[in-house]
């Protein structure tokens, strides 16, 4: 017989007797409240370590505190109690913790998610409901798929075939064979023809097709062709960019700059680029000039994206 979620979690309950740590409210994180869960007449509910009764025992059944909130049962009905006493709305027909953080809920066949007060954040409407970095949470439809904000509010309507990691505020969707990118700020997401795009920065964002790569502008627009085997990010008007295994820098006109001749070139910060040539670490500015200090900085982790999708 399939058990659903919250019958999975309330077969380990903590055993009666057995005291749970937890931040009380009006408390700091480190100042923490011991509660003991007690049984009376088939109900349970929670005393302190002094015997006091904190939480009546008015529940059929509670579930272990897992981030200050635990699944219980009363009536037939799921929701979610807090180390204060009070409860979300006992209303669903399963309640459960997803990944020890997640509170979720199901009602009518569909799953929703809870926030860490146990108000709705996602209203139990999907077919799956899972937490993203950053507090963005991703919705699953009909087989596509959406998301939703840290503030439970509808960025990306469920229509996209596949997202991509949230990294600095936006992610890859894609839709119909094709990708784009959306900014989870604004909701405004850029569709190319691209198989991958990478982040905006300086106004454009590289895009590879057929392992080559260019440009495209905030309007989706190819402004530098695919013709590099690598590239970085812009900053400061300048990107690293490789072709034939040597590196240097272009513009947003894609203009030679600082031509290519280096083994590596790193991010352009501070008015010249790292770059490294025959084993040395060294910087070059816009006007060529190159220098080789005994100690240069650190090499960055790989600068670009595209750097890790050749």
């Amino acid at each position: 017989m399939k058990k659903s979620p919250m019958l999975l979690s309330l077969l380990f309950p903590a055993i009666m007797g057995s005291a749970q740590s937890l931040t009380s409210p009006g408390k700091t994180d480190g100042d923490s409240l011991l509660l003991v869960k007690i049984e009376k007449a088939g109900k349970y509910g929670f005393t302190d370590t002094a015997g006091k009764v904190v939480i009546a025992p008015v529940y059929d059944a509670i579930a272990p505190f897992q981030n200050g909130l635990a699944a219980v049962k009363k009536n037939k009905k799921y929701g979610f109690l807090l180390t204060d006493g009070k409860t979300s709305s006992l209303k669903y027909d399963s309640a459960w913790i997803k990944e020890g953080r997640y509170p979720m809920v199901k009602l009518n066949g569909k799953t929703g998610m809870l926030d860490s007060r146990g108000k709705e954040l996602v209203s139990p409407k999907y077919d799956e409901v899972a937490g993203l970095r950053d507090g963005y949470v991703s919705v699953f439809l009909e087989g596509k798929y959406g998301v939703v904000s840290p503030k439970g509010k509808m960025i990306l309507k469920p229509e996209y075939e596949h997202l991509g990691f949230v990294t600095n505020g936006s992610m890859l969707v894609y839709i119909d064979g094709k990708c784009g990118r959306a900014d989870l700020v604004t909701g405004k997401v850029v569709m190319t023809p691209y198989e991958k795009v990478g982040p905006f920065r300086d106004g454009m964002a590289w895009v590879r097709q057929q392992k080559k790569f260019g440009f495209i502008n905030i309007k989706g627009e190819l402004v530098i062709p695919l013709v590099y085997d690598w590239v970085g990010n812009f900053n400061e008007g300048l990107v690293a960019v490789a072709t034939g295994g040597k590196y240097g820098f272009i513009n947003k006109a894609n203009q030679v700059v600082i031509p290519q001749k280096y083994d590596k070139a790193y991010t352009y910060s501070k008015g010249r680029g790292l770059i490294r040539l025959n084993g040395r670490i060294g910087y070059v500015d816009k006007d060529g000039n190159e220098s080789w200090p005994e100690a240069a900085a650190a090499l960055p982790r790989e600068p670009a994206e595209g750097a890790q999708n050749k």
